[in-house]
């Protein structure tokens, strides 16, 4: 791509020093944090083949600690880039970079819908915890995010090019280009899942205070565990979007503009935006940790597989059915208790029976 658009001034992600600084800051600490973390999430759940089958919230956590581990690994790359303020791959490179960075984004965003979505089914839909423990719906529902995550990141490749040789950055051949791309990047990566998550979570929030079973203390722990998930959803990967928009708005803006020179304050604000998205990376397996409360000591570096043991599907699934039937029963033991007064339905009913 021989012309780029670019926002007035010839901003690029190098432009600013505090966004390079916060942006290798961002960048160090996700590494720190992320791969470790999220290596632990691969090792606990990978081998783990309970009798009853896998949850689908376990299968699901362990392709998203895959997703976020592997752009993760990319993290040194990025911090020589800022540091050096040179792109060290090339052509190819850069744009084989940045689409491995979009497929980990677009599948972490639709794998943590999927996740909020079997929460709230679980929740509201006990009766279909057997079937959410199919292997065969696993592998469909994985096989899905995969492809429409290889499909929505296709334009992270198409539109980035090596600008002087040096920094690696969009490049979109018209102003209309620009806006299309990243407005329908926020769209797919942040509006729809964003809200899909509230909504589930909204529905589970209702739902649990609406129960009468579950202890109050298992209520605080979901309710902090959902504040906490759309929380960091939320504020790591608003600024980025938030960029998106603004540039999006300054391409379709008349160059003369005040709205137009600010999608050069974007473009430079970008590199510190999108290492604070990377550390969206890194916050899940410590999201586990803030769960696991008093599960941590006692089930030690299991307790992971502890807490989706213990998580409504894995329970319904083997109690729905039960539970169905003794509700079913329950009037009629107590009619019968009660009409005798001994508190033992059965032996009253003998008796009357024998006299």
């Amino acid at each position: 791509m021989s012309v780029c658009y670019g926002p007035p001034g010839n901003e690029t992600l190098l432009s600013w020093k505090p966004s390079r600084v916060t942006g290798t800051a961002f960048l160090l600490l996700a590494a720190l944090l992320g791969l470790p973390g999220n290596g632990f999430v691969v090792w606990s759940l990978a081998g783990w083949r309970p009798a009853r089958g896998r949850p689908l919230a376990a299968t699901l956590v362990l392709h998203l600690a895959l997703a976020d581990g592997s752009v993760l690994l990319l993290t040194p790359l990025f911090v020589t880039f800022l540091t050096r303020q040179a792109w060290p791959l090339g052509q190819a490179g850069c744009k084989a970079v940045y689409y491995v960075c979009a497929l980990s984004m677009y599948a972490s965003v639709l794998l943590t819908g999927l996740l909020s979505l079997q929460r709230c089914l679980a929740v509201t839909r006990p009766f279909l915890a057997p079937r959410l423990r199919s292997p065969a719906l696993a592998r469909r529902l994985l096989l899905a995010v995969w492809l429409a995550a290889l499909v929505l990141a296709s334009p992270a490749a198409v539109y980035r090019h090596l600008w002087a040789d040096r920094v690696c950055q969009l490049c979109h051949p018209s102003p209309a280009h620009a806006a299309a791309h990243l407005s329908l990047e926020t769209l797919t990566a942040f509006v729809l899942p964003f809200g899909l998550v509230l909504g589930c979570y909204g529905v589970t929030l209702v739902r649990l205070r609406g129960t009468r079973w579950g202890a109050r203390r298992h209520g605080a722990r979901v309710g902090r565990l959902v504040g906490a998930i759309v929380l960091a959803f939320g504020l790591l990967w608003a600024p980025y979007h938030a960029v998106n928009v603004l540039q999006a708005l300054a391409a379709l803006a008349p160059p003369e503009g005040a709205l137009a020179s600010l999608g050069g304050a974007g473009q430079a604000a970008r590199a510190g935006t999108t290492a604070l998205a990377f550390f969206s990376s890194s916050v899940n397996p410590l999201l586990y940790l803030f769960t696991a409360g008093d599960l941590l000591p006692r089930a030690g570096p299991r307790f992971l597989t502890r807490l989706f043991e213990g998580s409504r599907e894995a329970r319904w699934g083997v109690q729905s059915r039960v539970g169905a039937m003794e509700l079913r029963a329950t009037p009629w033991l107590k009619v019968l208790g009660q009409g005798h007064g001994n508190g033992d339905p059965g032996g009253g009913a003998e008796r009357d029976s024998q006299g």
